[in-house]
């Protein structure tokens, strides 16, 4: 009985190709000329050379074997041999230049592929970081076609593969235009006839190369299905289940029938026409090679239209051999189009108003604020009223999915709320450069990211744009209390942080959540003057959580510190504690004052406690 099918997520938003290859091509032509004039002119000369030479070539030995016979009767002196000497020098020297002309094609190529490549990378990160909020970058459809980024760091699929295989194209249809204006010229019918058979049959040869990349970019069920078995046996994510369930032989045996079936779609229906054409080519290529040698049994063939025949089969060949490579770059430039279209477009004028160095000096004030995330179906902040003192610390507690989080991003500008207003010293959030206020705000998230790079530039990113202040990279790991763990290393502060790297090293969580932390503090050291404190310690024990908090707390007195946590014993020494729940602000006070007024915050704090002891020393419990 065959297994059933898990149902899966519909990648790119059923993407399909959009562009024809003609108008691929001429995208392309657009970019490739953005990317280098110089290297474009260059390409372009010497593809046409390709044609050229080549048909000059055998017009001269053409020449030269007629007058031959002539010039060995009559000796090197005569004119008949004075002229088969110069000729036999031309077809050499045009030998040289087409094999210099190859040459340099190829090297012209590479060096303009890479610039094209480096372009449309380089557009694609522009345009994905150009928004101050990130609605764009969780939406799945648009998420999947900015990934057409890294799929140019593939040889295969480069767009500016397209500088090379373009050429050949190009050249290919040269020569067969060339060849098939001789056999024109020798009979009337084997020109259009070979031509149109030529066409047709790198026709459908072109449309398995497109089903082929389609199949490729997974823009059928079958193939999307099975990338999605691929990915679950392979990644850990899914790595203990796997095993546990012992979910290895489904795998396998669902992968080998969408395998089956996806490459049954791709080429069946095609590979028959295909076949069609290839045969009909076959028999159009016999005939006129019949028609020659019955020109040649009446003595009017001559080498030259002996080898048009031969040159147009030729000419087919390299169009064939380029039509994947040329439809899988096609698709890529295509998905990088629909990319950039998807990413939303820098406004035409973005808010100018910059806050002073460290604000804010009086409050961040919520009011009336409402959101709701894009696609969702309810709200998660609902008219949310919040006030936050300057220079104190503000802790923000609440059940999962009760809206803390949301509230941060909101004041990160990372998302504008639907209703109600963000104000900060007064000013709307919506007045200020949304770059300038995020420059204002040290963060360490629940999931901060883990650099591979060195110590240094780990530190330093909280501020860039200062990052040759090692003294201070130094004094914000010393603060952090990660100094000590980075001393110990060979190499000090120029240590990569990776494995992957020779002499690099790897922290534990704890030292990269204290790393986070130095960032967060090297941000304050210039200019941030409000610090986020999202769950950075979700994954510790209470105890190492409490002290964590208490290092944060100490370190920044005196900053603007908003401190999330699911963990109402952690956060108990802040200025003040305020309870979020359904969206909304329902308590507010410091611990004492909240378990006076016994609501949800002390209900929840003694259910939390109840499964601890006091553990001595730390004002909270420990298992």
């Amino acid at each position: 009985m065959t297994p059933p099918t898990p149902a899966l997520p519909h990648k790119g938003g059923g993407w399909r190709p959009r562009l024809t290859s003609l108008r691929g091509y001429q995208r392309f032509c657009r970019v490739a000329w953005a990317a280098s004039r110089p290297y474009s002119a260059l390409v372009a000369a010497t593809t046409l050379l390709m044609i050229a030479l080549p048909l000059l070539v055998i017009a001269v030995v053409g020449q030269l074997v007629s007058r031959l016979p002539a010039a060995v009767r009559l000796g090197v002196d005569s004119p008949d041999g004075r002229t088969v000497l110069t000729l036999a020098v031309l077809a050499g020297l045009l030998l040289g230049v087409q094999w210099l002309a190859t040459a340099v094609r190829e090297a012209a190529c590479e060096a303009l592929g890479d610039r094209v490549d480096l372009l449309l990378q380089h557009d694609l990160m522009a345009a994905v970081m150009a928004p101050a909020g990130i609605g764009h970058l969780e939406d799945p459809a648009t998420a999947d076609l900015i990934s057409v980024g890294r799929d140019t760091f593939d040889q295969w699929l480069k767009p500016g593969r397209l500088a090379s295989e373009l050429t050949l194209l190009v050249s290919a249809r040269g020569l067969l235009l060339g060849a098939s204006a001789v056999l024109t010229a020798l009979l009337w019918w084997a020109g259009p006839l070979f031509l149109a058979a030529v066409l047709w049959a790198e026709h459908e040869g072109r449309q398995v190369a497109r089903r082929a990349a389609e199949n490729h970019y997974e823009a059928t069920e079958a193939s999307r299905r099975t990338q999605y078995y691929f990915t679950l046996g392979t990644e850990p994510e899914a790595a203990k289940e796997v095993r546990v369930f012992g979910l290895a032989g489904f795998l396998l045996g669902g992968y080998q029938r969408s395998w089956d079936r996806a490459h049954a779609e791709a080429f069946t229906g095609s590979s028959r026409r295909e076949l069609l054409a290839t045969g009909t080519l076959a028999a159009v290529s016999v005939a006129v090679l019949g028609g020659l040698c019955a020109l040649a049994a009446q003595g009017r063939l001559g080498i030259v239209d002996a080898q048009a025949l031969l040159i147009g089969l030729t000419a087919l060949g390299t169009a064939g051999q380029a039509g994947l490579r040329t439809e899988l770059a096609l698709r890529t430039l295509d998905r990088h189009r629909e990319a950039m279209a998807a990413t939303p477009a820098r406004p035409a004028s973005a808010p100018a108003r910059v806050l002073p160095p460290r604000s804010p000096r009086a409050e961040i004030r919520f009011e009336h604020v409402t959101f709701r995330y894009p696609g969702s179906d309810r709200d998660q902040l609902r008219g949310l009223d919040l006030v936050v003192p300057a220079g104190r610390s503000t802790a923000i507690v609440g059940d999962n999915g009760a809206g803390k989080t949301t509230l941060l991003t909101l004041l990160c500008g990372l998302y504008p709320p639907a209703g109600g207003r963000i104000l900060v010293d007064g000013v709307d959030l919506s007045e200020l450069d949304p770059r300038r206020w995020q420059r204002q705000i040290a963060a360490v998230f629940q999931d901060s990211v883990r650099y591979p790079l060195d110590v240094r530039a780990n530190v330093a990113f909280g501020a860039v744009e200062h990052q040759d202040d090692l003294a201070g990279v130094r004094q914000a790991a010393e603060s952090a209390g990660v100094a000590e763990v980075v001393d110990a290393m060979e190499r000090g502060y120029e240590t990569v942080l990776s494995t992957r790297h020779q002499g690099g090293s790897e922290l534990s969580g704890g030292e990269w959540q204290k790393l986070a932390l130095a960032r967060a503090l090297f941000a304050v050291r210039h200019g941030a003057g409000v610090l986020i404190l999202d769950e950075p310690a979700a994954h510790l024990d209470a105890r190492s959580e409490a002290r964590l908090y208490e290092r944060y707390l100490d370190l920044t007195r005196g900053v603007t510190t908003i401190v999330v946590s699911h963990r109402f014993s952690t956060v108990r020494q802040a200025s003040a504690i305020v309870v979020v729940r359904d969206g909304r602000v329902t308590e507010r006070g410091t611990h004492d004052e909240l378990m006076r007024l016994g609501g949800h915050y002390a209900r929840m704090f003694d259910l939390q406690a109840s499964s601890f002891e006091p553990a001595p020393g730390t004002g909270v419990g420990a298992p």
